[in-house]
This record gives structure tokens, C-alpha cells and sequence, in this order.
């Protein structure tokens, strides 16, 4: 296995200056840089986690880059992550990833030159390609090909919404999903949801709710668009919880009567779901084995193992009381 003093000698520069490549300097000449690059790459060059916290100072600090932690989905994933991290000796640094690429990659570089051991976030499209070339070690909790990847199957879960509420009697079903250019999840979902409303002649009309909405975790706008512009609809499929309970707060108030009326699946299995009335059918993620594939993929990833390129864990229909 090449070592940092192989790739300094492959290079031609002293292992100080493959060190601040390795901590992503910004005072390196761009050939400098791009000849250590080069090297790393002919020698098959992957820093360890104790090469790394040699260059950076630290040595059991895993660096965790996710979405708005105000969404509890990701508020949760964090909190079974850093169960997870400790159970194995790592302490963690959490940081919330913007949703615009160019702030993306600012805010991983800066993780990655403090956590320089690993990072485990979560990519948003059109960083595929500045993940895959980075060197600091990296696990990507959702369904990626630039990183090795933990997931659920999201396509698995669009499916289940969508078959179970056809199976309740549902001929007109609303889709409320996040902003489709950001993430593959969602696309997923969507395009599952859609396969399975086509094959069977059920009627369905998407919506997006814009990114300016999941930032303030505030739905009431797309969910008053959705009642005011359908009268006929008899099923929503949200993207998350958060959506679902405001579709519920929303029929309740106009008189629509839960399920006689409206049938309502939500994402997730967030605490919400069993909390609010009526309590909902939702779409369970398993947060803990999510957690734990992808603290111990990390650990394998730092340490110089093998790991598989893509896990994908299934997901379970909870049905409550919305359908």
C-alpha cells in the first residue's frame, strides 16, 4: 500500500506539500496541486484515517454534512448517527448542507479541512462530480454513484403509496414532493408513484413544493394551492410527515373527513406520524440500520477496506389511521 512519502517522491515535492493537497489548501499553485493529484491517483493513493488525522490534527472526529436538521428526518438520522459513531470510539461535527451547489461544495470543503478523517453526508444533484474527486474519505446517505452509498429504496416506497391507496379506493391521488432538481430521492418516489398511477388508469396531478418552502419547514402555501385548485381529489402521497400533517390540519378545517373523504400517506415514520390526529400512514425509513451502514461503511472506507458501492435497505408501509 503506497504511503504519503511514496506519493511526495512520485511527485517530486515534500510530503508537507502532499499533506496540504491532502487538506485541500487554497495556497498551492494549481500545476503543484494537480501533480500530487496525479500521483495519488498512478499509485492507487488513498489516505487512512491515521494518515489524515496526522496531516489534520485530530484522530476520532467524524465530519456529518445534512440537509435542514429542523426536518426531523434528518434530525433523526443525525441523533442515530452519533449513536452509531460513538458505539465505534468517533465523536461527530455536524453541519447543516446547503441546498444551491456552489454553497454545497463551500461548505464541504470546509468540513472536509476540519474532518479531514471522513465526512458522511448527504449529495444534492449536480455535486456527483466534485464528490467523486475529493480525497477526503466520504459516505453518501442516499442513492449516489459518486461516492459509496447507504439508502432506502425509494422507488420501493413511491410504489407502496401509490398501490396502497389505490387498493382504499382512490381514483384521483395528489403528489406533493420536494423540488425535483435537488435530490434523486425525490425522483424516485415521483417517478415510482407515477409508474404505478399510470398502470392502473389512476388519475394523479404533481406538485413540487419549492426549495424556499423546505427551508422555512413551512408548507401551508403549496398544501392551500393544492385544496384550492382540486376539488375532486380523494388521496394525497406527501414526500415527508411534515407535508402530511399540514394536509391533515388542511381537510380537517374544510370539512373533509379523514379517510371517509381524503385518504392521506405520508414519508418517513418521523415521531410526528404516531403523534398527530388522526395518527398517519406513512412510509417507514429504518434510521438506525441507515446509521449504522453508513458509520461502519465510513470506518471500513478510512481504514483502506473494501467497501460495496451501494447499500439499499427497504422501507415498510405503516398504516394507521389517514387511510
Amino acid at each position: 500500500m503506497s504511503t504519503i512519502i511514496d506519493v511526495a517522491k512520485e511527485a517530486g515535492v515534500s510530503t508537507a506539500t502532499v499533506s496540504r493537497v491532502l487538506n485541500d489548501s487554497t495556497k498551492l499553485r494549481g500545476t503543484t496541486k494537480k501533480n500530487v493529484l496525479d500521483a495519488m491517483k498512478r499509485l492507487h493513493y488513498r489516505p487512512n484515517a491515521v494518515a489524515r488525522s496526522l496531516v489534520c490534527g485530530m484522530n476520532s472526529c467524524i465530519g456529518i454534512m445534512l440537509p435542514d436538521l429542523n426536518m426531523p428526518f434528518w434530525a433523526q438520522t443525525a441523533h442515530e448517527l452519533e449513536r452509531a459513531a460513538s458505539f465505534h470510539g468517533y465523536s461527530i461535527m455536524v453541519t447543516s448542507s446547503p441546498l444551491e451547489c456552489e454553497d454545497y461544495i463551500k461548505e464541504y470543503r470546509s468540513l472536509g479541512r476540519k474532518m479531514s478523517n471522513g465526512i458522511i453526508t448527504s449529495y444534492i444533484n449536480d455535486t456527483e462530480d466534485f464528490i467523486r474527486q475529493s480525497l477526503v474519505p466520504t459516505v453518501v446517505i442516499a442513492n449516489a454513484d459518486c461516492a459509496p452509498s447507504v439508502s432506502s429504496d425509494d422507488a420501493q416506497g413511491g410504489t407502496l403509496a401509490a398501490r396502497h391507496l389505490i387498493a382504499k379506493g382512490c381514483k384521483h391521488i395528489i403528489h406533493i414532493s420536494g423540488e425535483l432538481k435537488y435530490h434523486r430521492s425525490s425522483n424516485e418516489r415521483t417517478y415510482a408513484f407515477i409508474r404505478e398511477c399510470e398502470k392502473s388508469g389512476t388519475a394523479y396531478k404533481l406538485y413540487e413544493a419549492p426549495l424556499a418552502l423546505q427551508k422555512e419547514n413551512d408548507y401551508s402555501a403549496i398544501v392551500d394551492t393544492v385544496f384550492r385548485e382540486n376539488e375532486d381529489f380523494d388521496g394525497i402521497f406527501a414526500s415527508n410527515d411534515i407535508i402530511a400533517s399540514v394536509c391533515i390540519s388542511a381537510a380537517l378545517s374544510r370539512g373533509r373527513r379523514i379517510p371517509n373523504d381524503i385518504k392521506i400517506v405520508g414519508y418517513d415514520d418521523t415521531n410526528i406520524s404516531s403523534m398527530i390526529f388522526p395518527p398517519l400512514t406513512t412510509i417507514r425509513q429504518d434510521y438506525r440500520l441507515l446509521a449504522d451502514t453508513a458509520i461502519s461503511t465510513l470506518i471500513d472506507l478510512m481504514d483502506g477496506r473494501r467497501v460495496p458501492d451501494k447499500q439499499v435497505f427497504p422501507v415498510t408501509l405503516i398504516e394507521r389511521k389517514t387511510t
